[in-house]
This record gives C-alpha cells, structure tokens and sequence, in this order.
C-alpha cells in the first residue's frame, strides 16, 4: 500500500501550522495520495472544512487531532520541575462514531483539563477510545518521552497500556525522522519495542508547511507567535527543514528501513471510513401544548398577532401575504425554528427587556411581524419575503436579534434554562492574518524599524497583498528595490490568510437537539472562561445546529432609560411605538443635521449626506441607510438621489412597469429587493430565481448572472419590452447590485435611528440624559455628547453628594446632573451606601453630617480623595483645598465615630460626634481644579484650560479630533499634549505615545526617537502646542497621528498672527485702563500691527490703526492684559493668508 500522511498540522494550529486546508488537499491531489489525514494541537476546528474539500476533490479525509494528555490526572493543575503538563498523543477517528467520541475528547481537553493546554488523561481516554485509532505522537509523546529519559520499562508499561486499551491493531508506534538526533535514539529503540510488544509501526512527517523552501517563513511564523524577533538566538525554532509535506517516494526512501512503516499508513487509511451528516438541520425540541403540532401552534400565535395588528377583519392582502408565507414555512418544516425565535423574544418583553423592532431580512416577512418578531411592517415599504425564506433556496432562516445590551445575557440564559446548559453555547470566530498585519508581523519579526513597516503597509490598497501588488507600482518598486524588500514582501503573501487565533462571534449562538458535544467539540476562551463552539458559524450550521445572532445593541438601552425618563417627568403615557413616523419636528432635525447620538446619523460623512438630501419622510431614512457606505458614494448613487430629491425633472423611468418598483427611490436601483422586483415584473422570473439572481449579481457570480441574462431578455419579450431596454436594465441591475443593500435591514434599523431622533427633537434633555448614561465608558462619546448638550441650551452639572445618584440625571428644566459612577474611584457599593443616607436623612447639610450618615465602607481615603478632586462636595464645602488637606483626618474622625457608635460607647458618655475643623486656606487655582476634575472625571467640567485659546485652536488647526476621521493624509492639530510615556523598542529606540487633547476630544500620538530628540523638553512642558504629523489609519482602528512637528502656540502665533484688533467702549474705559494697555504694548513691542475698534450702541465704529511705533509681539502676558482691561471678547486676530 502506498503511503498516507497521518500527522498534519494546518493553519487550525494557530500561529503553529502553516499549511493552508485547500493547499493541503492540492498537494494530495498532485502527489496522488488517496487519502491524507489532518491531526491539529488541541482542537478538531478544521474538521468539517476539511472533510468537505477532500470529499469534493475525491480524497479520502481522516480525521484527528494531537491530543494533549496529562501525566496524571486532566483536574491536577500544579507543575513539578521533573515532570511535563502534558504529552502528545495522536487519536484519528475510524468513522463516525469515532468521530463524535473525538469532539467529546476534545471538548474535555478544554472544558476539565485545560492549564497551558487542553488536556485530557486516561480516565475520559478509557471512555471515549472505541472507534479511535492511536499513535505515539512525536518525540513530544509519552513513550519517546520515557526513552529520551531513559526510562525504557516505563515506555514499555505505557506501549501495552494503549495496545490493550485500543485493541489490536489500534495503536501504533509512531516513528519520525526529521534529521534530529533525538529521533534516531526514539525510532531504534520504538523498533525494538514493536518486535518485543508486537504493536506495529507507522511514518509519519510531522507537517507544518508545505515545502521545504516555506521553512523560513515558518521561523517568521513562529516568532509571531511567541513574540520574538530572528535574530534573538533563544527563540523558539524548528532545528531542520524537513517539517514540510513530503511525496509518498521521499517518505519510502527516508524509512527504507522500516518498510511496514509506510505500508502501515496506507492499512490504517484502508480501515477509516468517515462519513459526516453535514447539512442536516436538526431542530432543538419546542415543546407545544397539548392538541397542537407545531405548524398549528405556529398559526394559532400568528393568527393572534394578526388579529391584534389589524383588527378583526384582516384585510385580504394581509390575510393571502400570511397563508402565502406559511405554506412556505411549513413546506420547508421551519415551524420549530419561528416558535424558538418566538420564545426567547416573547419571554424578553414579558421580563421587559427591550428588544429591535428587526434586523436583516426578516423584517420582510409579515409572519414575523404578526408574531411580534419584528415590528415594521413590512407591506408597508414593500418587503419581501423571498428575500428573507427562499423555496427554492434549502438553507435554514437566519434571524438576527438586537436585544439591550445590558440585559442580553439574560436572554441568552433564559436560553440555555430552557434547552440545557450543555446544548447553547456561543461560537468560535477564526481570526486570519490580513495583509496589512501580515506585513507588519513580518517586518517586527526580521527587525525593520515601524516607521518603514507603516510605509509599506500605506502601498497596501487591496483586499490581498496579490492584489495590492498588481494595482500599486509603488509596491510593485518597492519590491524590485532589494532582496530584503522581497523577502519581506514574500514572506507576508505565505503567511497571508492563515489563521492568527481563535475569538468568540461577538453575538452567534447555536442550540441543539442533543448535548452540544454530539454535533461540534467545544472550546474554553483561556481569557474570559466562556464554553464556545470548536466550529465557527458557517461550520456549526452545517453540522446541523441552530444558529441565531443575539447581538447587544445600545441604543436599545438608550431608547428604554429615555423613554422611562420622559414617562417620569414629562409624560406617564408615552409609548414610543405610537409616535407618528412623519414627525415634522423630528425630520427638521435630521435635515439641520444635529444628529450626535442618534443611531446611524453621527459621522461627519452622514451628517454631510443628510445636509445635501433635507430628508423629508422615513423612506429618506431607510435610503440613508442604504447608501452611506463605499460602494454607493463610490459609484454615484448617493449623488444621483440627492440631485433628484431637489430637481423631480431628473426622475425618469426607462420603462412603465419600472415606477412602481423604483418610485420610492426616485428611480435608482438602491436596494436588492429591487433587482429582485425587475427580475420579477420585466423578466418574468419567479421570486426564488429573482433571489437566485440577486444573489449572483451581489456576489459577482458571472457565470451565473450570465446563465440568467438569456431567460431575463427571453421574459422581458413575452412581455413586449424591447431588447434594448431589457439589455440596459439588466446591465444595470447588475451594476447596482454589486452595491444593492438589503431594505429590509435598512427599514428595521431604519426604525430605530427614526426613534432616537424623535426623543431627541422632542425630549432632548431626557434623550441625552440617556445617551450619557450608557455612553459614561467612552470618554470621547460622554465628550461630543456633553458639547451636543451645551450646543442645545442644556446645562452640565457637576457630581454632587447631595444631587447626583448612580448614572447621570435630571435635574430641573434643560439641566443634567453628572452622576457618581462618571468619578474614577468611586466602586457601587460606595455609590449606594451615598444615596442610601442622603434618602433616609435627607441632604448633607455639612461635612459632619456626611461623615456621620454614610457608612464606614464608602468612607475610606481613595473615595473621599475622589470626591473631592471631583467637586463632589461643593455644595457642603466649595473650598476644594480645604478639603483636601483633612482628608486623613477625615477618614480617622468618621472610624472613630462609627466604632464607638457601633460599640455603644456613645450612649454611655453622651452623643458623639464627628469633630473636625477644617483648615483655613485658599482654594486650588482654576487650573489645579481643572487638573484634578480631569484625573477624576476624564474630561473637565467646570472649564477647560484650552477655551481660551478657542480661537487660535480653530485658525491653526486644519481640523479637530472630531473630524480627523474625514482627513487622510497630514494634519495640524492645537491642543494639551497629555499622558506622554517613554517606551523603548524591540530595537531598543526610544518613542513617546501619549494623547493630543482639543477642545472636542483627543486623539493618540506616535513622537518617535528623531522627532523625540528635537522636542522633548516641550513634550513634557505641559504647554499648549500645534502639533503636525501623518494621519495613520488601519481598518477600523481609531486613526492615530505619527509626529512630525510639534512648536508651542505662543511660538505658532508669532508666525501666524497678521494684526491684533482691540475693541473699546469708550464709556467703560477710564485713564486706568487706558495707562494699563499702554504700558503692556510698550512691554511687548514687536512687528504686529494693532488695530482700535471704537465703538458702542450710541456711536458708529471706528477703526484706528495704532502708529508704527506700538507694533506689538502678540505674546500671553499682553493678550492676558488686553483680556483682563477689556474682556475675552474684545481681543481677536488677523491671520496671514486668511480674510
């Protein structure tokens, strides 16, 4: 028998294995290999990815894993010098049974064993090991571990152990040589062993590359994974490069030997028949009640919901779309799956947690609707069913479910209650090296400066590194440059795509029949603990689980503290399901575009977007949606809807049966729905193939799309339209539907945006109350909010003991309170402890009376110190250095009052109290309060140490750190550089990272060593600076800037300021302040003209040029004076080069 590779390792072996499942499957197919088996670290999640492509290419697929098993007990997490956590050990599924016995095993190594691997021992060994086949493992394995110590009898004892446990025949002794010393002792000695024992011998090769020449970028590999570079001599490495997938001659010649050893391979191939029941849907158990199936429980509830929607006599459109979608339903035997759904969201309205009206193409069904799923209509916006449940498509419905993201694990526990903690869990994603990190990986790895590694990542355009190298001439230069450039660039475009590491779907769960570990094997996260899923989504579903998004959106939680807000101080009935979706108020919002904290509408983009369109009804809304991404802006739709929302003229349909289809969207193709719509009314397609090809065309599947076109042209005939029109439609379809979005997903989250912005044009107060009370986690958000609600007329109060409870508040007319959670420091139970005195004896009257009421436990230094530093306490005391200053003496007076309290003493000798007497100093300076309110509260309440430079800030900045989002290139921003850290290099450089702080937010910065050394000193000054550098973006992450050029504001304004305009009202400027002025611009004489603006209500302005001889240096200590005589306001500049 020819040999078979029975020890792989792919790409599943994160950051370990670097061999790609389709290059696996290739490699066999060309080296004509019947079978090939894969055999990953610790996890079985390859698994069906693999079977499924060696089916598909008529390679037989076996499965197995290297298991990790412990030298005693899988619960025994301790480590002794002279013994190893675990050793290797090969177990390959025979067939299915031995399959399903493998995902147990799995699951175990996680779930009980895991302490630096997933371990499992010869206890769950001896109850799961039918239908396995065994293998030795590598040199890593419990029997070479025993020779390589010499301790042969032990190697023996532990070869008979799994001879008897396996069976004959079971268990093999695995031999490999890849040119290391150690293995030559292990092989002789396993040969000796497989005489003396009579357990047979097998090869393998150990692969964790494809060839030979990918053993470098394995090292690149490998340092990636434990953080090295590969010039550190102590990294970990492979010693030799045979590690790669060799030919079955390679491996012959190799164990000449021992020719049973490759024959033995091609005998365990011949025994191993797996066939897995992919694609099966298998339905967890709903139980209904007695006298129903579940298609009559299904209809009764649907019934009902239509009933109640839309009164007793059902209108007959409703009534056909219903009957329509239920045959479907039940056709397709999807009745469990609604009923499920159904379930958990009934259950979460009843418990009053908020759930989406919709998301995704569920919206379009009108059975959802009735009941209660989804709350848009969906005949209303013209939704379509197929869209969401295709006859003719046999795939399970996929309904996505936003819940409040504060309460959603209790909907998914409410779950796991139900149907059993062992059959829900949540699901694996597998994370892959992308391009730009690709690069990146590499260049740390081969010591290239970061600086360089982020010039190459720039010349990345594309989705692939291929791709990217074909479109840039820069990369294609770069690459031609030198021979370290094209290493860097070969080695990234290998290790492109494999998997990097395991994370958990931020919202996937799946919910079986039987216990979960009959279907998938179960992972443990290492950092949070949680059981997910070893089979990411795609994977789980096609095992035959269930799978639904229970996704956790905030703005639900929003949506329900503001309304309860509105119910508590404006109106006890409001029920925001009620409002009237043509709001008049509500859109004149949306088209001045104050949209900060409503849901969708916040970027600078969309807020461009909806200035241009004036959107003046909700189908506006749902088309914002819709065309706010690349593809839309890109291709001109965005645009041509804009220009004929203003000019009707610009509307025009190429054929009649084209309005009713596109009148909603003034005759451009934005929604998916609409291609399936044309396909339908022009090319005589029914609904599953308009599906069909919508689905092609959005995917970009030509031959497909192709295949369509003759019978779209062939149906537009019959119906008398002329081949040309038909031609340009379809052409156009296709175009637009590579962009086409789903309207049914626009319209649900639609709904939701329509809602923030009514509670915030109607309840703006209450609203934005809300929204910081969420949002108190993001700095940057509570930032913009804060200024949105100044912006608005609504006054911010600071944390107050005697006003604020747990999360912001209301307080009185168009005032919100800060709340004590916003204070760092202060933890629940001190919070409650606060609130719980103040209630029972009413407002602090004095400090004694705080710290005599509240309990000792919220009373300690780093409370009270937080308190203070905050304002906390200015009601009581507003002398905040007072304070400060007895806060020891605080604490001490509060513990010895509460303990003799507590003891009684107080009654023996008479009423205690706390006595302290607080110092008699002058408060903190502005800017120390400031400093503190800053450290306490992350962003300043009372003031902020940058508003006096506003107008500055605006001239020399080319935008602000709210709007850095539009730029791409460089930038100049003025603000307080905060946070400044030194850090060295891998390269042992020096760089500062640190915060750039405006008046809107604050965005990182990079200072590396060059730029460091020229300006550290000002860095560190704690000076306002005019900071310009490049903007770096990657992805989704938060752009950041890499420094060029910092220079101080006063330094920046020298250069930049033209003139100086004084404004004077002569009635309130006597000799005195005229002698002040005079004697300041004599002090700071320079090359700047000042410019006299006379002027009040009874007279006309004057303009006065001072003479050449009070030219002035517009430095701090002479805008100051001019400030201080004359007021903030009467103080402005000329700019060079601006009006």
């Amino acid at each position: 028998m020819s040999f078979v590779h029975l020890h792989v390792h792919t790409d599943y072996s994160a950051l370990d294995g670097a061999i790609k499942v389709d290059e696996l499957i290739s490699s066999a197919v060309k080296y004509k290999m019947k079978a090939v088996a894969v055999t990953d670290h610790g996890n079985m999640a390859c698994a069906i990815d693999f079977y499924q492509k060696a089916v598909d290419a008529g390679i037989k697929p076996i499965i197995g894993q290297e298991f990790y098993i412990a030298p005693k007990s899988r619960f025994e997490k301790t480590k002794s010098e002279d013994e190893d956590t675990a050793y290797h050990l090969i177990l390959l599924a025979e067939n299915y049974e031995g399959y399903r016995n493998l995902m147990e095993l799995s699951s175990i190594g996680y779930t009980e064993g895991y302490y630096y691997k997933p371990r499992i021992d010869r206890e769950c060994l001896e109850r799961f090991s039918k239908n396995l086949i065994c293998a030795s493992a590598c040199i890593g394995g419990e029997i070479p571990q025993f020779i390589l110590q010499n301790k042969k009898e032990e190697a023996k004892k532990t070869a008979l152990y799994y001879k008897e446990l396996f069976g004959p025949g079971r268990f093999y002794l695995e031999l490999q040589d890849h040119g290391l010393k150690e293995q030559k002792i292990v092989n002789r000695e396993l040969a000796i062993l497989s005489k003396e024992l009579d357990i047979p011998l097998i090869a393998t090769n150990d692969c964790h590359y494809l060839n030979r020449e990918d053993s470098f970028a394995h090292e690149v590999l490998l340092c990636v994974q434990t953080g090295k570079t590969i010039s550190d001599e102590r990294r970990m490495r492979f010693d030799t490069e045979e590690f790669y997938f060799k030919t079955s001659e390679e491996m012959a010649s190799l164990f000449s030997e021992y020719p049973d050893s490759i024959y033995n391979t091609g005998k365990i191939a011949e025994m191993i028949n797996i066939e897995l029941p992919l694609d099966k849907p298998v339905l967890p158990v709903f139980e209904v009640p007695a006298g129903h199936t579940l298609n009559s429980y299904m209809k009764e509830i649907v019934d009902k919901g239509a009933h109640k929607k839309f009164g007793e006599n059902i209108p007959d459109n409703v009534r056909e779309r219903i009957d329509y979608e239920l045959s479907v339903i039940f056709k397709m035997d999807f009745a469990g799956y609604f009923l499920i759904v159904w379930d958990f969201i009934n259950h979460s309205r009843e418990v009053g947690i908020p759930v989406g009206p919709g998301r995704g193409s569920a919206a379009g069904s009108i059975v959802s609707y009735c009941m209660g799923i989804t709350q848009l209509n969906p005949l209303d916006y013209n939704l379509l069913f197929e869209r969401f449940l295709n006859p003719d498509r046999k795939e399970m419905p996929d309904m996505d479910i936003d819940f409040c993201a504060e309460r959603r694990e209790e909907v998914i526990q409410y779950v796991k209650n139900k149907y059993g903690e062992d059959h829900v869990s949540q699901i694996i994603t597998y994370n892959t090296m992308a391009p730009k990190a690709a690069v990146k990986d590499v260049a740390r790895v081969l010591d290239v400066p970061f600086n360089a590694a982020n010039a190459i990542t720039k010349m990345i355009t594309e989705k692939t590194l291929n791709d990217s190298i074909q479109a840039s001439k820069d990369l294609q230069k770069f690459i031609k440059e030198n021979e370290e450039n094209k290493k860097i660039i070969d080695i990234s475009l290998r290790l492109e795509g494999l998997l990097r590491s395991f994370g958990k779907h931020a919202a996937g769960i799946v919910i079986s029949k039987e216990p979960l570990t009959h279907y998938v094997p179960l992972y443990k996260d290492p950092k949070e603990g949680s059981i997910i899923s070893q089979y990411d989504k795609i994977f789980a579903e096609s095992a035959g689980l269930v799978k639904m998004d229970f996704l956790g959106l905030k703005n639900l939680t929003v949506i329900e503290s503001a309304v309860n807000l509105v119910r508590k101080y404006k109106d006890k009935n409001f029920d925001i399901e009620s409002i009237a979706i043509d709001d008049k108020e509500t859109f004149e919002l949306l088209r001045k575009a104050e949209t900060d904290g409503v849901f969708q509408l916040e970027s600078p983009g969309m807020q461009n977007l909806l200035r241009r369109l004036g959107p003046t009804e909700f189908e506006d809304i749902i088309a914002c949606g819709a065309l706010y991404r690349p593809g839309p802006l890109k291709s001109g739709m965005a645009d041509q809807y804009v220009q004929r929302k203003h000019n009707a003229s610009l509307v025009k349909y190429e054929h009649p049966v084209l309005e009713p289809v596109l009148k909603d969207t003034l005759g451009v193709i934005i929604y998916q729905e609409q291609v399936m719509k044309i396909s339908q009314v022009m090319g005589g397609f029914t609904m599953g193939e308009a599906d069909k090809l919508r689905k092609a065309m959005g995917r970009k599947k030509m031959e497909i799309v192709n295949e369509m076109r003759d019978k779209f042209l062939k149906g537009a005939e019959e119906k008398k339209i002329s081949a040309n029109i038909a031609e340009e439609i379809y052409d156009a379809m296709s175009k637009f539907a590579q962009y086409g979005f789903n309207k049914s997903h626009a319209a649900a989250y639609g709904l939701v945006t329509y809602q923030t912005a009514y509670l915030k044009a109607h309840y703006r107060t209450e609203y934005m109350c809300a929204l910081l009370s969420v949002y108190i986690g993001d700095q940057d958000d509570v930032k913009k909010y804060l200024t949105d609600c100044r912006a608005g007329g609504i006054e911010i109060l600071p944390p107050d003991v005697n006003k604020s409870y747990y999360g912001f508040s209301i307080e009185g007319d168009k005032k919100i309170r800060f709340g004590l959670n916003a204070v760092k420091g202060m933890g629940e139970k001190a919070i409650q402890e606060i609130i719980a005195a103040r209630e029972a004896n009413g407002e602090f009257k004095t400090l004694r009376d705080f710290l005599e009421n509240v309990a000792l436990s919220a009373l300690n230094k780093g409370t009270l110190e937080a308190l203070v530093k905050s304002g906390a306490f200015s009601s009581i005391e507003p002398n905040r250095a007072k304070l400060y200053t007895s806060i020891d003496r605080m604490t001490d007076a509060a513990k010895r009052f509460q303990n003799e309290k507590k003891s009684g003493q107080a009654n023996l000798f008479g009423s205690a109290s706390v006595d302290i007497e607080l110092p008699k100093m002058t408060d903190f300076p502005d800017s120390l309060k400031l400093t503190y309110e800053k450290e306490t509260l992350g962003l300043y309440i009372s003031g902020h140490p940058l508003e006096k430079y506003e107008r500055e800030i605006r001239a020399f900045s080319s935008c602000s750190t709210a709007k850095l989002e539009e730029k791409t290139e460089s930038v100049s921003l003025v603000g307080l550089i905060e946070n400044a850290q030194k850090r060295i290099s891998k390269k042992g450089k020096t760089y500062v990272t640190a915060l750039l702080e405006d008046l809107d937010g604050a965005v990182e910065i990079f200072i590396f060593e060059k730029v460091l050394k020229k300006y550290e000193e000002i860095i560190f000054s704690n000076e306002v600076v005019m900071v310009s550098g490049k903007i770096d973006a990657e992805d989704e992450v938060k752009r950041k800037i890499i420094v060029d050029d910092i220079i101080p504001l006063k330094q920046a304004r020298a250069k930049a300021i033209s003139a100086v305009h004084v404004s004077i009202d002569p009635i309130f400027v006597d000799d005195e302040i005229l002698e002040k002025i005079r004697s300041a611009i004599e002090n700071n004489r320079g090359n700047c003209p000042v410019y006299f603006h006379v002027a009040n209500q009874y007279i006309p302005e004057k303009i006065v040029r001072a003479n050449g001889f009070y030219n002035i240096n517009p430095s701090d200590s002479l805008l100051n004076t001019l400030s201080e005589c004359l007021g903030d306001d009467c103080v402005r500049f000329s700019f060079k080069g601006c009006a």
